[in-house]
């Protein structure tokens, strides 16, 4: 047996257990696995954003330490995105028939791994090489999630149910931007990655006995996520990669539209905490405190913005992201126009970038990635999809943002994300058509 053999064979899905005939048993295996995955999706992928997010606070100290520019700072940042997108798409395609539990522990354990490695480099190329692999290893955590959730939970209320799990995004953030605040003011830069990836391995080994892996593996049959819109008879799953993903039209615009939220995502989060130090005249440490309301608030807008999909528009998302991205743009040409000295207003704004960067990011990624591949069988591709555009978009926001910098002064840095932010709302008003 060769290596990819012996790998396939190591992430093969749990094989289904003797069936629970008894209805009241099988509603009590349910409910019991569906809080416990659930939770373990939440908390799993919140402590995924330990591994990548801690390097927003880590950025200012480690360029004064290193010396670098803030184009170096933004090569180093944009090789995990560049990783993590082409992953967030292969990994998808793999966890589509590979198991969940296996799958999530594997991206933890090895992304903190790699943190620990990072925390000991200095050169300039190093950083980028083992940030760029962590990237790939990051990306192992969405994929199984997006399959577990289509395989456990049923279509009614996914808007709100998606929306929920989101966030974990803005929790895991908030949490490692206050960890890795604290972390810097005793420790220095190094331990912002140290500690996070003690953490990572931690919880991807207590993921794997926590975890189940599909519904059949505990003898209870899989919740029909679509009803109605599985083939007749079991398709080739390459088939059904192609028709439902690679020429899918509204799938592609949705990844476009995401696009466009992650670069103005990623940007403000990346760069707001050195923006406050810079130009609004804040210590580090108040900074990075400062700069962790944004995905506080974030929490506030994905809960807002998937309730409304669901109880307002049932299901259609394009009239929610519209008024996100018109929002977005108003918020973010605010926070800059606004002065140094105006400190109640500066959380204001940056609370309301949180607000409405979040909303679409949640439902354009998961629940609307997932509805437009209208198939159970290729969730996970279809969330891969739109997560690389995405991460080309998380990609630009790290040189981009920092040659804006460089070139035309924070600025450009603006002028960027809100460019961004009108475009995403043109292409949602003008071009996506929903069913």
């Amino acid at each position: 047996m060769g290596a990819i053999d012996r790998i396939r064979h190591a992430y093969r899905p749990d094989p289904p257990a003797p069936h629970v005939s008894d209805p009241e048993a099988a509603r009590r295996t349910y409910a019991h696995w569906r809080v416990r995955m659930f939770l373990a999706f939440f908390l799993g992928y919140a402590l995924l954003y330990f591994g990548r997010k801690n390097i927003s606070t880590a950025l200012p100290a480690l360029s004064d330490d290193l010396g670098y520019s803030n184009t170096e700072l933004g090569l180093i940042g944009s090789s995990l995105y560049v990783t993590y997108g082409l992953g967030k798409f292969l990994n998808g395609i793999l966890a589509d028939r590979a198991n969940v539990r296996l799958f999530l522990a594997t991206g933890l354990i090895v992304s903190g791994l790699l943190n620990l490695v990072f925390g000991s480099l200095s050169s300039l190329w190093a950083l980028a090489l083992v940030w760029g692999c962590n990237g790939w290893f990051q990306s192992m955590g969405f994929p199984p999630i997006a399959r577990g959730m289509t395989l456990w939970f049923p279509s009614h209320g996914k808007a709100t149910r998606w929306a929920w799990w989101t966030c974990s995004h803005q929790a895991g953030t908030a949490a490692v931007m206050a960890l890795t605040a604290w972390t810097l003011a005793w420790g220095g830069w190094r331990w912002c990655f140290l500690l996070p990836g003690i953490i990572c391995i931690v919880a991807g080994m207590a993921a794997l006995p926590a975890m189940a892996d599909t519904p059949e593996s505990k003898g209870v049959p899989r919740a029909d996520a679509f009803p109605g819109r599985e083939e007749g008879d079991p398709a080739d799953y390459r088939a059904t990669l192609v028709r439902r993903v690679l020429l899918n039209r509204n799938l592609w615009i949705i990844g476009l539209a995401d696009l466009l939220v992650y670069l103005v995502r990623f940007g403000t989060l990346d760069w707001t905490t050195k923006f406050l130090k810079e130009v609004k005249g804040y210590d580090a440490e108040t900074a990075a405190l400062r700069a962790s309301i944004m995905p506080l608030f974030g929490v506030l807008g994905v809960l807002v913005s998937g309730w409304t999909c669901d109880a307002a528009f049932r299901g259609r998302y394009r009239v929610v992201v519209a008024t996100c991205f018109a929002c977005l743009a108003l918020s973010i040409w605010g926070f800059h126009d606004v002065g140094p000295g105006h400190p109640l207003l500066d959380l204001a704004l940056m609370a309301s970038i949180g607000f409405f960067v979040e909303g679409p990011q949640s439902i354009l990624g998961a629940v609307a990635a997932v509805d437009a591949g209208g198939s159970a069988r290729v969730a996970a591709a279809a969330a891969g999809l739109v997560g690389i555009l995405s991460y080309v978009g998380a990609t630009a926001s790290g040189v981009g943002t920092g040659a804006a910098i460089d070139s035309f002064g924070w600025s450009g840095a603006f002028w960027l994300w809100g460019g961004c932010a009108a475009a995403g709302f043109l292409l949602c008003a003008l071009v996506w058509r929903e069913r």
